[in-house]
């Protein structure tokens, strides 16, 4: 895959519902990290009205091998990365559940 250099920090229309802040967390610790935050957005959605409504989730890295990992992680979950790019040395992958 090949992400989009930009300097902006934010070039989707609206701000993340969640950010996980995984630099310089080398790989496997974005994925272990997004796998708690699924974990609590399950539990929150069980206890809400809410439990349909899409989160977008905005993951920062520095790790290169986050890409390929995040990107086979969100396959096998069936979520959506809308959107990835380098912001500043960091990666950025955008994911909708």
């Amino acid at each position: 895959m090949i992400m989009e250099t930009v300097t902006a920090q934010n070039t989707l229309n609206h701000a993340p519902d969640f950010i996980i802040d995984a630099c310089n967390q080398p790989c496997p610790m974005p994925i272990l990290m997004l796998k708690r935050l699924l974990k609590a957005i399950e539990k929150n959605q069980l206890d809400s009205e809410n439990s349909n409504s899409k989160k977008m989730i905005l993951i920062k890295a520095t790790d290169p091998n986050s890409e390929q990992d995040l990107a086979h992680f969100c396959q096998i979950q069936h979520l959506k990365i809308v959107q990835q790019m380098i912001v500043d040395d960091e990666f950025h992958y955008y994911i909708e559940k």
